[in-house]
């Protein structure tokens, strides 16, 4: 899918927030994309940190991302091998190396118990598990949604220099960082929810053995008069509003021959960007728009919806086109 604009990435916002909060003398803070030495290489890389339901840190409160939990331990807090208890246990589904998933967390440096940072009450932090620093990664793998957590990080995957950013004394690479986080979701690679039968004679979505779309059988390829938006699975999820950044697997192919034209499942990754704001074509911004997430909605479009007869644009379909959308999240 073509963006009209560019697109902000509300990802890459929350990434930063990660360490966000005490400030450091530079006034920036460390991203995982700095951390080399320790950022997760690929999801087939993580081994699940180690279990240790006696490891000495104390939480209280409830289990809900909007209040900061009291977490007490005596510093100092040094491990060598990243470990994780669970405080509290969730009943929803485990945490796999490929997933992406959001969180409220607290960051404690082990060498002193000074809090470094935390989402509580804020934005929940959201990050694809094969993207961020090792012993994050390694302390959600295997664990469960629900689950209030305790992760002791070892320095071997910690921040490596950039946790000096904080500008806190007693705070370096060598430091045992801990942290605590509520998993909140982790979000899906495709639609999950209820089939929808369509009517006969609208185009149909060809899948795989995964269920991942992979064409369209076209039985009528004539351009429709307006936006054709039909759900094939209904999500449980909330209903997308304008405004929210969305996040999506799709494939889009001519209605007039059902070539296929542009997709996200071969490129290896879901498309981001900000439904209703003219980021994409029009047929997307009013499709897309009252639809649950966790849905697969097929979308014919006419060529004045998409881009035209005639398209401006080098190398952009035209006429009638045909999508089939699955909405993974919406925020």
């Amino acid at each position: 899918m073509r963006r009209r604009t560019a697109v902000l990435s509300a990802s890459a916002a929350l990434a930063v927030s990660l360490l966000l909060g005490a400030c450091a003398s530079e006034g920036d803070t460390p991203t995982p994309s700095e951390q080399t030495s320790s950022a997760s290489q690929a999801a087939d890389t993580i081994e699940p940190a180690v279990t240790d339901d006696a490891l000495p840190v104390t939480v209280t409160g409830e289990v809900n991302p909007t209040v900061k939990p009291t977490v007490t331990f005596t510093p100092p807090l040094t491990v060598q091998e990243t470990s994780r208890k669970v405080v509290a246990a969730g009943t929803g589904p485990q945490i796999e190396a490929a997933d992406e998933v959001e969180f409220a967390y607290a960051l404690y440096a082990g060498s002193t118990g000074e809090e470094l940072d935390s989402s509580y009450g804020g934005t929940n932090a959201r990050f694809e598990l094969g993207q961020v620093t090792m012993g994050l990664a390694r302390g959600f793998v295997g664990a469960h949604v629900g689950d209030r957590i305790v992760m002791a990080i070892a320095p071997a995957d910690g921040f490596g220099e950039a946790i000096e950013r904080f500008g806190k004394e007693n705070v370096d690479a060598e430091t045992t960082i801990v942290v605590v986080a509520d998993v909140v979701k982790t979000v899906p690679n495709k639609a999950q929810g209820t089939p929808v039968t369509p009517p006969a004679n609208l185009p149909v979505v060809q899948t795989d053995d995964q269920d991942v779309p992979t064409g369209f059988t076209i039985p009528d390829p004539t351009p429709p008069a307006d936006l054709v938006v039909q759900p094939l699975i209904e999500g449980t999820g909330p209903a997308v509003t304008s405004g929210m950044n969305l996040k999506v697997q799709y494939l889009g192919a001519k209605l007039s021959d059902g070539s296929i034209f542009d997709q996200s499942w071969s490129k290896g990754e879901p498309f981001t960007f900000v439904v209703g704001q003219g980021q994409v074509i029009e047929g997307w911004d009013k499709g897309l728009v009252g639809q649950k997430v966790g849905s697969r909605v097929l979308l014919v479009i006419p060529a004045a919806q998409a881009y035209g007869d005639e398209p401006a644009s080098p190398g952009a379909p035209a006429g009638a086109l045909v999508f089939v959308v699955d909405v993974l999240d919406a925020y």
